[in-house]
Parts: structure tokens; sequence; C-alpha cells
């Protein structure tokens, strides 16, 4: 059978074809828009008061455009369900002799000449009237030819092979596309749109879904920063060389980021300012990296520096990018060096990286006063508060009466200091509560064996002292329990993951006027050996300390019996002077020195004379003893 293919003159099928391709566009494309990713910036709006803020983004045309798009989506959408609805759709229809006769499929000769003389009475264009002379001119021809298929041996066999009793037809098949389309008028239009679709602009977005992805790590890093950061960070470094490495990274060479000409002469009245500054508070000259001499690592590491000196930069944009260089830097320790440090088990390195982290977020330089992060508190007058009063932590000057903290902080008017001691009041102080080692089931630690460190943490001055203990589980203060109680430290292990989950909460935002963004108070915890200076386990973050936590961390012990002293510490990455350490004893055992066993205890009775089991085993005791004695006659033999 021939195929003859047609294309949609009225433009049926083709509504069904475009209303089909364009709701798989549409309908997704409008639920990603609802209910998709969401900007952050609005979750991540900070609420504490900023000295620096970034300058407002001009909102793009690009959501608006897309909405835009989606509604005309949409439109077309509607258009196109009421052309489909309300056009009438002609359905090819099977031509059926036994029909046009009015008899049943299979009927004898007799009966179908009958029908045939009975239907040509009945529609002759000389019985019917004047306005039926047409209609009746097209059914006598439709009666003759269903009768001579019925009737003819040849027609009818075609009839039944192929459906038509002239023999094999020609098939026609519609294609949903108008003619419009393939006509030699429109036909360069039509390549060049197809052109431009398949060989630009899909190419175009493909490549660039498939380029971006690859340029980064899991974490957003540009593979180019981790390789460098990989090939430069050492075990013993120093936190200025950290710095310097920090500001190597490919992030600070962008297109928004990097050095141009233009901000030279800005960049060098910033350097004399941050070298006078530096020289005079921080007993160190600013000056510029020697290993990695790039402009963009230079401008980079000026921007870093005038934001630990808190020096103002009065170029608007140059400002802004600053404070883009402090977040992306943020999180290139967070996510990047500290990752690596944490993976070799490095606990200095992992110590300044940490201390880095807090300089980021509060704006201040290594082994500052922790007094500086209060507000009014300034680098020209925090040196004279700490000469003339002695005071030098927030924590010191909130365990003062009332009287002698206005006295010591007599250099702030009255608005100054009441604003000091309210964000003094909010500032965390870390507590550690219980510290416990020890291996679930024993009563003392033996070599190699898996040690379970169980730590509680609280917030000494948090607002809200009620901890959530979780839904129907009856939950035991670690602090309640005793280091010899190994039941009761069992249950607490085993239903501290359940607790863990049902007590998550959220962190209260970090005081840091000097950072741009929103920061929440989180913490790290690291546990290191003494002797060898290195991560027992990796660093825990602790994301949702509000007012107490437990942690809970296991590691294998030493195969060697000794005494070993660890160091317990838990600093924040938001606030300086807040850290809180413990130094660790454990004292690994030998095995022998564990309890012994209990002894099974064999509850089955021997069985009663009368019974059968012992007829039968007295029998086996008998046979028993004959065999014996046969061995014993026979050796003597």
């Amino acid at each position: 059978m021939r195929s003859k293919y047609t294309y949609d003159e009225s433009g049926v099928t083709f509504f069904y074809y475009a209303l089909t391709v364009l709701s798989l566009v549409v309908a997704p494309a409008t639920v990603y828009m609802l209910f998709g990713k969401k900007n952050s910036d609005a979750g991540a709006k900070p609420k504490t008061p900023k000295v620096r803020a970034r300058i407002p983004k001009k909102k793009s045309a690009t959501p608006n455009l897309k909405l835009g798009l989606i509604l005309a989506g949409w439109a077309l959408i509607f258009l196109l369900s009421y052309k489909v609805k309300t056009t009438e759709v002609m359905e090819a229809k099977m031509w059926d002799p036994y029909e046009i006769l009015g008899i049943d499929n299979g009927e004898k000769e007799e009966t179908i000449t009958r029908a045939y003389r009975k239907l040509s009475l009945k529609w002759h264009p000389d019985k019917v009237g004047k306005d039926l002379k047409e209609k009746a001119g097209e059914m006598m021809a439709e009666i003759n030819r269903a009768h001579k298929t019925l009737t003819n041996a040849e027609a009818r066999e075609n009839y039944e092979k192929y459906g038509n009793p002239d023999g094999m037809q020609t098939q026609s098949m519609g294609i949903a596309l108008p003619k419009l389309l393939v006509e030699a008028h429109t036909s360069p239009f039509v390549l060049a749109l197809y052109g431009l679709v398949f060989g630009f602009i899909m190419p175009f977005y493909v490549g660039r879904w498939w380029y971006n992805p690859t340029r980064y790590q899991k974490d957003h890093i540009l593979n180019p920063t981790m390789s460098t950061f990989f090939k430069n960070i050492r075990e013993h470094i120093s936190q200025r060389n950290l710095i310097e490495l920090l500001t190597a990274a490919s992030e600070f060479a962008e297109d928004d980021l990097k050095y141009r000409p233009a901000d030279e002469a800005a960049l060098k009245a910033l350097v004399e300012k941050i070298r006078r500054v530096s020289q005079i508070y921080a007993n160190d000259m600013f000056s510029a990296p020697k290993k990695f001499t790039g402009k963009d690592v230079w401008k980079a590491n000026i921007l870093l520096h005038a934001h630990f000196f808190r020096v103002k930069i009065d170029d608007g944009e140059l400002a802004d990018q600053q404070q883009q260089v402090v977040m992306t830097a943020l999180t290139l320790v967070h996510r990047g060096l500290l990752q690596i440090s944490t993976t070799h088990n490095w606990y200095t390195c992992s110590t300044l990286l940490m201390n880095i982290s807090q300089m980021l977020v509060q704006g201040v330089y290594c082994y500052d006063a922790p007094l500086i992060q209060l507000p009014g508190i300034t680098w020209e007058n925090q040196p004279k508060i700490f000469k003339e009063k002695n005071l030098y932590s927030n924590h010191q000057l909130m365990r003062m009466t009332a009287g002698e903290q206005r006295k010591a902080l007599s250099l702030l008017n009255d608005k100054q200091f009441e604003e000091a001691i309210q964000v003094a009041k909010t500032i965390p102080r870390l507590e550690i509560a219980r510290v416990l080692l020890t291996v679930v089931g024993d009563k003392a630690i033996t070599p190699a064996s898996i040690v379970t460190l169980i730590v509680k943490v609280r917030i000494a001055n948090a607002p809200n002292k009620i901890v959530p203990r979780g839904k129907g589980v009856a939950v035991a203060d670690i602090e309640d329990i005793s280091d010899e109680d190994t039941a009761a430290i069992e249950n607490f292990v085993a239903d501290f993951g359940k607790r863990e989950k049902e007590t998550k909460q959220t962190p209260p935002e970090a005081y840091c006027p000097y950072f741009a963004g929103r920061k929440d108070s989180q913490w790290w915890l690291s546990f290191a050996n003494y002797q060898s200076g290195k991560l027992v386990v990796p660093p825990v973050r602790i994301s949702d300390l509000v007012s107490e936590r437990v942690v809970v961390l296991q590691f294998q012990a030493p195969p060697q019996k000794e005494t070993y002293r660890f160091h317990l510490s838990i600093k924040s990455d938001s606030y300086i002077g807040n850290d809180v350490m413990q130094e660790v004893q454990m004292t690994v055992v030998d095995r022998s020195t564990l309890p012994s066993e209990p002894a099974i205890v064999d509850d089955i009775s021997e069985p009663e004379e009368d019974s059968i089991a012992a007829q039968m085993a007295q029998l086996r005791g008998q046979q028993a003893g004959a065999r014996r004695g046969d061995d014993e006659s026979s050796d003597e033999d």
C-alpha cells in the first residue's frame, strides 16, 4: 500500500501538536518559578545593625521577562485549547457496502439483491421530488457500487483484502504542520530559524550548562582554587601566609573582583592608610605577598587587610567589592582551606584557619582584644581602656557591677555605653559542662578499643535555659550519669541519635557590624592529641547551639598502654575571645584488668530416675563402661 503525505491545511492537527509542545515547556517553567529554588537574600537579611553594607543591586529585568514569557505561554495555551475545542474535526469513515444496503455481513446474494431493489425504488431519481434529485443521484451511485461489490467476485475479493472494490489504493497520512512551513517562499526563513535554534541557541545553553558545573567542585569552589590551596598549604604555616594563600584564590580574578587599572590610585591610597594603622596598633607593617605576586592577589590582600584594620574605603564601588571579597573569603576558609587541613588532621593549621574566620566576621586583626567587638570601642580608645582600667575582654566586663562597667568605659558617652552593654550581654559565654571518655559497655579503656567521647556544652548567658529533650523519649542528662554507670551511658549513647534529630534549633544571629551579610553564631569542636599535635577526629561544626548541646564522637584508642593527654577546644566561628579549652586525660589499660566474664549457669536439671530419659542415660553409661572394659582388657592382653 502506497502512502501519501499531506500537510495540515485546516490547522486542526497542528493545534494539538503546538498545544502539547507548549504545555511541556510552560508547565515545568511555572512550577520551577513558584516552587523552585528561591532567592535567599530575603531569608538571609541581617537583623543586627551594620557599619558596612553592600550596595543594593539593581533589580534585574530577567525575572520580569521570565514572568512575561510564562504568562504569554499560558495565554497561548488557553487560545490553542479554545481552537482545539471549537474546530470541527473531520473523521475519516470507512466505506462499508453492507451498511449502505442495510444488511448484515455475510448475507446471501438473494438478500443482497432484494435490499438493492428496495433501495433503488426508494432513491431512483425518477421516484423523488426535484429538491432530492441531487441527493438521490449520489445515493444511487453508492447503492449501485455496493451491489456490484457484493455480487461481483473480483470486486468482493478486493474489498475483503484492501477495503476497496477497486483494489489497493494510496494511503493518505497527515502531518501536523501547516503547509505554509514547506512552501517555497517561506523555506529560507524556516531554515534560518532552524539554524538559529539548533545551531546556536541550543549549543550555547548546553555548553554553558556543561561548562559551569565542571569549573566548580561540589562546595562551589573553583577547581584551580582548590588546586592552589592543596599545593601550598602546609601543617606548620603562619597565619599571615594562610591569608596570602587565601587571596591567591581564582575567585578573586573573576570579572567582578579582578584588578582593573582604574583601581590603581584608590588602592595605593588605601595601602598607605593600612600601613599607618598596622604599624601603630598591630606592630606589624603591612606589605605585599612574597609568593603570590599577581595584581588580583594584591588587590584582594589590600581589601582584606582594610577590613581587618577597619580602614574606611571612600570609593563606593571598591567598598562594595571589599564586602564581596570578605564573604567569598569566608566561604573559601570554611569549605576549602579548612577542609584540606582537617583531612590531614592538622590541629595547629586548622586552629589558625578558625581564627581567620573570626577575623573575617568581626573585621579585626589577629590577637586583637575581644573588647573591640563592642560598639563604640575603636583602635584609638581600646588601648587606653586596657591601660587605665585593665579591661581586655567582654566576659571580664560582664563580671563587673553596673557602676564598675560605667567607670571602666568612661571614654564612651551614655548612648555608646548602653549600646556596648546590650551587645556584650548577647555575646555568648560558652562553658564545657561535662566531658566523658568511655568504651560503651566496659569500665576501662583498652588498646585499640572504640572510645566514645561525650561532651556537653552550654551557653552560660543564654536567654532560654529550657532545652527540648525529644518527644516521648526519656532522656537522662549526661551530667547526672557517673563514669562507672556503664548501663546508663550505653542507654544514653543509644538514644542520642534520635534525640539529636528532634532537638534541632535555629542559632542566634552573630553581632558583626563590619560583615555585610547575615552570620549565624556557630562553633567548632576539636579534639587533638597533645603529644602529636594531630586531630583525633575531624572538627565538628555545631550549628544549632542555642542554650546547651551534647556532642558524641567515636575514635579508636591507641594500641599502647599509656596515659594520653588531649586538647578539647571549642572555638566560635564568629566571635574572638569566646573560645574554651580543656585538657582531657585518657588512660589505656591492659585487657586483663577488665573483670572476667560471668560464668554461664546451666539451668538444665538431671532427669528423674523413673523417667525414660534417665533409663536411656543409664543404659548408655553401661554400654560405655562395657566398651571401656573391653578396651582395657584387650590392652592388657
